[in-house]
């Protein structure tokens, strides 16, 4: 059984699905190429960007006015910013793999302008740094360029470029939601590459887009299945899915486990399990987020399915503090936690900001 790390690897390790260990998780789950084109977009966005070379000259003309910081190519040690790699961007003896190194561990939201054009960057390996950096270097700026972008190299030539685009997309940006979006991840849902067709699938699952459930039902219904289409079925959260994700219990490794069987949780009709309802309030009445590693077990496995499906926040929240109604300090702890926040941001009513 192969399985899709749900880390992901540094610029120069492609992912690569591996054999899944030996671990059987079925008790600890209670029931409960070149055909590639650029996608098309409108005819602006990277196109009417002001030219890269006048964005290194105004960065260069920043750090003369002692208004920018930023460390020249030579520091290694230091973290790429926008003024390094505009550094790199104006030498002519800067290599494609110096460039991509530094862009792809590059969190400096002023670096935005200077990566988007890089989208087109002849270099594969530059073109994949790019879209693992987007999301990094965002920051508050609106989406849309950045968005344009990866939709353009989720259809790129190169499988890792195209890879790393619909993870950046699906599950990264998974708060970015429009039919274009949802296109472009759906182009990929028969990709030949397995990751990027596995990243595309949780990425509409994440949207609670319909489309996936028939293509869920026939990738979970085959022997072999990704552990990233087991999250993608955790993520919809369609009953119907349940007995076959309970079909895949068995043959992970240990790091998957944990996936696994929240994916069971969040596709079971009887909904989550009372038993992490119960430990969930239990927590809580035993004083979290001071109480013991042995009684925070049930919270690391809320946090596991929130992680696949954040909006049955509420859902998680109101049973929660129905249980804790007798227990006015620990209701009060429960009120002003991650999941009662979390629950708020999708609707429940009785989440109070700063309570």
């Amino acid at each position: 059984m192969s399985d899709l790390a749900s880390s992901r690897p540094v610029p120069d390790e492609p992912p690569d699905p591996r054999p899944g260990g030996p671990a059987d998780v079925s008790g600890l789950c209670p029931s409960s190429a070149e055909l590639f084109v650029p996608a098309a977009r409108e005819p602006s966005d990277l196109d009417e960007l002001a030219p890269l070379a006048e964005m290194i000259a105004d960065l260069a003309d920043l750090r003369g006015r002692g208004g920018f910081e930023g460390p020249l190519p030579g520091t290694e040690d230091a973290e790429p910013t926008a003024g390094s790699i505009a550094s790199l961007l104006a030498s002519p003896a800067t290599s494609a793999a110096e460039l991509a190194d530094a862009v792809a561990w590059c969190y400096d939201d002023t670096a935005l302008p200077l990566l988007l054009p890089l989208a087109r960057h002849p270099d594969p390996g530059v073109r994949r740094a790019v879209a693992q950096a987007l999301p990094s270097v965002l920051g508050e700026a609106p989406p849309d360029d950045t968005v344009h972008a990866l939709i353009l190299l989720s259809a790129d030539r190169d499988a890792d470029v195209r890879d790393w685009a619909c993870f950046a997309l699906g599950t990264q940006l998974s708060e970015v939601d429009s039919a274009t979006v949802r296109d472009a991840l759906a182009a990929r849902l028969d990709d030949p590459h397995d990751d990027t067709r596995c990243e595309a699938l949780l990425g509409l699952a994440r949207r609670r887009d319909a489309q996936v459930l028939p293509v869920l039902h026939e990738r979970l219904a085959r022997d072999n299945v990704y552990s990233l289409e087991i999250d993608a079925a955790g993520a919809l959260g369609h009953a119907s899915l349940h007995t076959l994700v309970r079909g895949h219990l068995s043959g992970w490794d240990d790091d998957v486990v944990a996936r696994v069987c929240a994916a069971l949780r969040l596709t079971d009709p009887d909904g989550v399990g009372d038993d992490l309802l119960d430990g969930l309030a239990d927590w809580f009445r035993a004083g979290a987020p001071h109480a013991t590693d042995e009684d925070r077990y049930w919270w690391a496995v809320t946090l596991q399915l929130l992680e696949h499906a954040e909006y049955r926040a509420p859902e998680i929240a109101e049973q929660v503090h129905y249980r804790l109604q007798s227990a006015e300090p620990a209701t009060a702890l429960m009120l002003g936690s991650r999941l009662s926040q979390l629950a708020g941001d999708h609707g429940w009513p009785r989440w109070r900001p700063g309570y």
